[in-house]
């Protein structure tokens, strides 16, 4: 329902309006209570505090036998759709791989600790404080990550290094962990004029690029002596595509216009480095070439689509904007 009031100016410095007298009663506020009013661009959203803060508790009741993956799963999607307290308990003796799957995803999720435990239950409590870790902060910290595992990829492919990239596919659990984060808090916030929209598809891109990274040093890592004839062209795209990251990400949180634009442009290039690569004479083992070089354009083009989203960020909110 939709209402209108008049702004009355009251003191000569403070503006007031009055509430629906029907929404009031709804809320069950009365004289003296307290409304949380929070900004959302030029949008301002009203909480009314019944004085007691609530605490949304959620129960998942393990019934039959369940495969881990699939319970993790579960709990994963608990955790997104927003939690303080979940409580997960068996009808007998709580399973140990369902209490280690259990606690494989409280070390997984941002934020989650265990609060309790008996015999046939677990109980979960959200402990981080979403107002002193921004989905903003995540976001910039979740970017670094991937920059360093991408940076960290190319300097295992020149060293031939397998072990480095074990342990660069262990890291693409931490982007996860900032993912699940971003999307909860997002989901949990979110309102029609909100940034957060941009924030969780930003997120979504990260994300895609880590899988990326993490496929070359799949590939690369099983693929042996064979590589050696195509690591100079790998690094080389890989080189490239890392650039176009570090740039998308600094135009994205400069807000420069040109400079997305010119990354943008850059798309066509991205796309012919594969054609470069697998039609190189030195070429001998295609098929990884091919895999490689997949994933390597793929990283590049996600940085275009970060300056395109950046631009659209940039514009979502303006009335007026001059073209320099």
């Amino acid at each position: 329902m939709k209402y209108t009031r008049r702004v009355q100016l009251t003191g000569g410095s403070t503006f007031t309006v009055s509430l629906p007298s029907k929404w009031v009663h709804r809320t069950g506020l009365t004289k003296g209570g307290e409304i949380d009013i929070t900004e959302a661009g030029i949008t301002l959203i009203l909480d009314p505090r019944s004085g007691i803060e609530t605490q949304k508790a959620k129960i998942l009741t393990i019934s039959t036998d369940v495969d881990d993956v699939f319970l993790e799963r579960v709990l994963t999607s608990m955790y997104i759709s927003y939690f303080d307290i979940l409580t997960i308990r068996t009808e007998k003796l709580m399973e140990q791989k369902i209490r280690q799957a259990i606690k494989r995803f409280a070390r997984r999720v941002m934020g989650v600790e265990i609060f309790e435990e008996t015999s046939n239950s677990i109980v979960l409590q959200n402990v981080l404080n979403s107002e002193n870790f921004t989905v903003w902060n995540a976001l910039r910290r979740m970017a670094l990550n991937v920059e360093t595992m991408i940076a960290d990829t190319l300097q295992s492919m020149k060293l031939k290094d397998s072990k480095m990239m074990t342990n660069i596919i262990e890291r693409d659990d931490e982007v996860d962990r900032y993912q699940w984060y971003i999307f909860r808090e997002t989901r949990a916030s979110i309102t029609t004029s909100d940034d957060g929209v941009y924030a969780l598809i930003l997120s979504r891109i990260l994300e895609r690029i880590a899988d990326h990274t993490v496929n070359i040093c799949k590939v690369l890592g099983t693929a042996g002596k064979k590589q050696v004839a195509i690591v100079d062209l790998l690094s080389k795209a890989l080189d490239f595509s890392l650039g176009m990251y570090r740039e998308s990400m600094e135009a994205f949180y400069s807000k420069n216009a040109q400079r997305m634009n010119e990354i943008v442009e850059k798309k066509q290039g991205v796309n012919d480095m594969k054609d470069r690569i697998l039609s190189d004479p030195k070429v001998k083992d295609l098929s990884t070439a091919t895999a490689v070089s997949e994933e390597v354009v793929r990283i590049g083009l996600y940085a275009t689509d970060i300056a395109e989203l950046g631009m659209d960020y940039l514009l979502a909110n303006v009335l007026e904007f001059a073209l320099k």
